[in-house]
């Protein structure tokens, strides 16, 4: 049932995409720095625009989840010293203070 609602899911947007494409299909001047230049549809442009906007966010969610995994991997490592001082303090014999 899962896989069904993706495979409907994907055929949506995908479906959504052509008809964008269709709809939009201009030619447009994209002009950038040094002469550089780039005749292309509209939403050919557009599409370009989203995926280097996903690209920059995902480098730079990806510096996050390496910081929190490195993080996590010290975390741990306190945590496994801290319960194996635990363990030895357990293994002394107590002491009659009185």
């Amino acid at each position: 049932m899962k896989r069904l609602f993706y495979i409907v899911l994907t055929l949506f947007v995908f479906f959504i995409g052509l008809t964008f494409a269709f709809q939009n299909s201009q030619s447009v001047d994209l002009k950038y720095y040094l002469g550089i230049q780039f005749n292309g549809p509209l939403s050919l442009m557009l599409i370009l625009a989203l995926a280097i906007g996903v690209g920059v966010g995902y480098l730079v969610n990806l510096r996050m989840v390496v910081n929190a995994r490195r993080e996590l991997a010290q975390a741990r490592k306190e945590v496994k010293q801290v319960e194996q001082e635990v363990e030895n303090l357990r293994s002394l014999p107590i002491k009659d203070v009185i």
